[in-house]
């Protein structure tokens, strides 16, 4: 079950989008992460679409990705990671620096209610992983925050379509 969506505007078509989706408390965050990757709430494109969704998650199929994908993300490392991306020189205008900013205070938000942030470690990058149509999101960025409420995970993505 997914809850609270929020959309937050970077770039023209770009965007941060987050919610909560909710699971039996796990005995560990590797297991709600394993019951995450195998949720319906896991096959998505995270974008508007009329289009059959069971076999996808973001650009990926969602059969290539597993709980080990998640890999730990500090928060001292978000402001350099955010900067590569947002400030990125392959943009034609870079996100500003209040849109940077807004970025930034949702996704420390979580850590500072003391939550762990797993980073999906592929990105947009790996069109060996991409469905027939997961060319359409140009940056895939997902951030799963945990240790809120038990088997609760704040799922945060960033994407350009």
């Amino acid at each position: 079950m997914t809850t609270g969506t929020f959309l937050t505007p970077i770039w023209d078509y770009g965007w941060l989008a987050g919610d909560d989706v909710e699971f039996p408390p796990a005995a560990s965050d590797r297991e709600l992460l394993e019951r995450y990757v195998s949720s319906p709430a896991f096959h998505t494109s995270f974008i508007p679409s009329d289009r059959d969704e069971t076999g996808i998650h973001g650009p990926f199929i969602a059969d290539r990705i597993v709980a080990s994908d998640f890999v730990p993300l500090k928060e001292s490392a978000l402001g350099e990671y955010l900067a590569a991306l947002l400030y990125s020189t392959e943009w034609d205008s870079p996100a500003s620096a209040e849109q940077f900013a807004a970025v930034l205070g949702q996704l420390r938000k979580p850590f500072a209610q003391g939550m762990r942030c797993f980073l999906l470690r592929f990105d947009e990058s790996r069109s060996d992983l991409h469905h027939d149509w997961g060319f359409a999101l140009t940056v895939f960025r997902e951030f799963l925050f945990l240790g809120r409420r038990p088997g609760v995970i704040a799922r945060f993505v960033i994407g350009y379509d």
